[in-house]
């Protein structure tokens, strides 16, 4: 119908023609007012764009796409008054960057970043965003606390015992830097789960200087730490350290026998019983199954038993020079005769009557109750194989001497 119009009215269908030519002039005057200096030609952007926090920086991480034009990537950000440019080579293509960017500002920030090609053409923009921590948070770091720390005097192991903190801070470690007995320096680290720490080889009466790491946030780049602080451990008087599994054999409680016979009466195994010692049966004598339950070193005499001359019950072994307590517990006897704990140099005690002369040091063993301790001290200032252990001459009167266990420790006066 509108057609049929036009047709009728020869000067609308003018009007209309000029009206269309008009329109499609301004149309090809905007478009190439758009491309006047050529086409827009973008390239590929960086891809999968993440932002590490970190101290002072960022680390920005970032894919370089395939596009085979990318020859440089261009960082903004403080409002694009500051830039980084990160030359992008073909071995780079299909690539993922990793770039520390340096910011002196603390705090929250933006980026805008862009790919460029050799003519100067760039993709669209990439923004990202990520922090940075600075003197702002590391002044907020406190050092973890020491609720103790000691060294036990009879295993010579440091024990340092911290407190807790908040986790909302960031507080993952304490590492700790002490002294070595050798004086070498060692430094570990104590994970904030933990609230105590064992130094086995720490000097003795030496300080430990400790500092709590923290991480601000879960893709913190860099850790920051709190100020060093240093603690004072005082030494006891002495070490005491035991070393009865180190050098001695069967040292109870309940001692094991070798032989015995079938009721009361056998030998120690690992230890050494002279023919003195052996007054049940010629065979038996230094060790007793007492209360049918318990072994124990033994000497008896009476009773029914004959008596006992130069009974020797001991150990032979080699000890490194240095400083000994050999403890005889659970001591149970009554008084009568003679009884020594000894160390003597060599392969055998001396008998009874040779200790006092021929002994490196002994101890007499004089009636204590049944939960005693006897300790028998001595200094080697050389490597040296000795005998160690206990000697009796006793009369068939009724007497007795019952042992529930020994130790023997190294002992460091400091």
């Amino acid at each position: 119908m509108i057609l049929n119009c036009l047709f009728k009215h020869p000067g609308l269908f003018l009007l209309a023609m000029m009206t269309l030519s008009l329109a499609s002039c301004e149309k090809a005057d905007k478009y190439k007012e758009f491309v006047k200096d050529g086409e827009i030609s973008y390239i590929g952007k960086l891809d999968s764009v993440k932002v590490y926090s970190g101290k002072n920086r960022v680390m920005l991480k970032g894919m370089i796409t395939s596009d085979p034009k990318i020859v440089a990537c261009k960082i903004f950000w403080n409002n694009q008054k500051d830039s980084l440019v990160i030359p992008v080579t073909k071995e780079m293509i299909s690539d993922t960057i990793h770039r520390f960017v340096n910011i002196a500002n603390e705090g929250f920030q933006n980026f805008v970043i862009y790919t460029y090609d050799a003519a100067g053409n760039r993709s669209i923009p990439v923004n990202a965003s990520g922090r940075t921590y600075g003197s702002r948070y590391q002044s907020g770091l406190i050092n973890r606390d020491i609720s103790a720390a000691k060294t036990d005097e009879t295993t010579g192991v440091t024990t340092v015992d911290f407190l807790g903190m908040d986790r909302l801070t960031g507080v993952f470690a304490t590492d700790i830097t002490y002294t070595k007995l050798n004086n070498q320096s060692a430094t570990i680290r104590i994970p904030i789960d933990s609230s105590r720490i064992s130094l086995r080889d720490f000097k003795y009466g030496s300080t430990i200087n400790y500092k709590t790491l923290f991480l601000p946030d879960t893709i913190s780049v860099d850790t920051f730490y709190s100020a060093v602080s240093t603690k004072q451990i005082v030494a006891p008087a002495f070490i005491k350290i035991n070393v009865t599994n180190t050098y001695l054999k069967n040292a109870g409680a309940n001692f094991s026998r070798s032989v015995w016979d079938n009721s009361r009466w056998g030998l120690l195994a690992d230890w050494t019983t002279s023919a003195g010692a052996k007054n049940v049966n010629n065979t038996y004598g230094s060790y007793e199954l007492r209360n049918g339950s318990v072994g124990m070193i033994s000497f008896e005499a009476g009773w029914g038993l004959p008596a006992i001359t130069d009974a020797l019950i001991y150990q032979t072994v080699t000890l490194p020079a240095g400083t000994y307590s050999f403890e005889a517990n659970g001591l149970d006897q009554n008084s009568g005769g003679t009884r020594y704990i000894a160390v003597a140099a060599g392969s055998a005690l001396p008998l009874v009557a040779n200790i006092p002369g021929a002994a490196i040091k002994y101890v007499t063993l004089n009636p204590q109750p049944a939960t005693a301790t006897v300790k028998l001290e001595f200094t080697l200032t050389q490597t040296t194989q000795v005998s160690i252990g206990f000697a009796a001459t006793m009369p068939a009167t009724g007497l007795y001497t019952k042992i529930g266990n020994v130790r023997l420790y190294t002992v460091q006066n400091l």
